[in-house]
This record gives C-alpha cells, sequence and structure tokens, in this order.
C-alpha cells in the first residue's frame, strides 16, 4: 500500500453542471490509492455524519479490518455476523467518477442523506477523505480549529458569491 494520505482540509462549491471538486492535494493521494484513474469509491456509512471517500486499494484494508473483528468476536465466543456485516459495509459503496479537473458528482442519495447542498467541506483523513456539508461539519465539530477555521472562512466566502449574483 502507498504511503501517501489524505491531509489537510479542501473545501468546494457546487458548479453549474452539478459537481464538486476534489482539490489537486488529495487527487494525487487518491490516484496512488487507486486501480483505475478516473474512478474513486464513496460510502454512506450509517454511523457516520459524513460521507467517507477513498481509493479501491484501500478495500483489502477495510476486509482485513471486518475479518479481524470476527476473529475477536469468535475468540470472546460472541456472535458475530460476518455475512451481515459484509453486506451493510459492501451495499453502502459506490463507485463515482472523477475528471482530469477533480470534478465529480455525488449520488443523489448521498446528498439527501448527509444534507449536501450546493457546498462541501473537504477534509483529509489519513486513509480516507470526509465529505461533509459545511454546516454539519461546524455543528459537530470542536476540537479541529483549524478546520473550522477553514470551513467558516470558506462558508463566508461563498456567502459573498452568493450575494453578490443576487
Amino acid at each position: 500500500m502507498s504511503s501517501a494520505y489524505f491531509m489537510g482540509n479542501g473545501a468546494s462549491a457546487l458548479d453549474g453542471k452539478g459537481r464538486f471538486a476534489l482539490p489537486m492535494s488529495f487527487r494525487s493521494v487518491l490516484n496512488e490509492h487507486s486501480t483505475q484513474p478516473g474512478n474513486m469509491l464513496v460510502r454512506a456509512d450509517p454511523t457516520r455524519k459524513y460521507v467517507s471517500l477513498f481509493g479501491s486499494k484501500q478495500l483489502d484494508f477495510f476486509q482485513n479490518k471486518f475479518d479481524e473483528a470476527a476473529r475477536i468476536a469468535m475468540t470472546r465466543g460472541e456472535d458475530f455476523d460476518a455475512e451481515m456485516a459484509d453486506a451493510n459495509f459492501w451495499s453502502t459503496i459506490k463507485t463515482v467518477t472523477i475528471d482530469s479537473g477533480g470534478r465529480f458528482t455525488l449520488p443523489p442519495a448521498f446528498r439527501r442523506l448527509y444534507g449536501i447542498t450546493d457546498a462541501l467541506f473537504i477534509v483529509g483523513g489519513g486513509r480516507l477523505v470526509q465529505l461533509w456539508s459545511p454546516e454539519r461539519f461546524l455543528a459537530e465539530n470542536s476540537a479541529n480549529l483549524l478546520a473550522i477555521e477553514e470551513c467558516e472562512t470558506f462558508l463566508d466566502e461563498l456567502k459573498a458569491k452568493r450575494e453578490e449574483r443576487s
């Protein structure tokens, strides 16, 4: 596996064609984490308040985590339905096309479920990227002061642009 990690933060406003853009620093890491350039994976984890984005080379990592959880449960004599755990993970992943400029469209259900309208706040999370509604990010986070500052600045700039257009 690549030693490249998703670091830092970014933001994107929805363009006129209904696409968001992934910052260049995230795209270069995504290319290293992907077996097929131009594709990325997004996941709607029901336990999270954001959409996860990652490359296909991470799939083995996630499967190994499930296998380890099953092994630990069996060792402890606990019930663990590996088939259901796998289905609950794999069925929440969609492949999304990303163009050379980093533009992509999130599936409509993902946008609805996570409150993503016309803007994204993008958080580097090492092996994956968190795609947040900026307002939800601010409501849910209080510890990452740098990210909060960057998100607030992005929303202020976005508000100013909206006011210019009206």
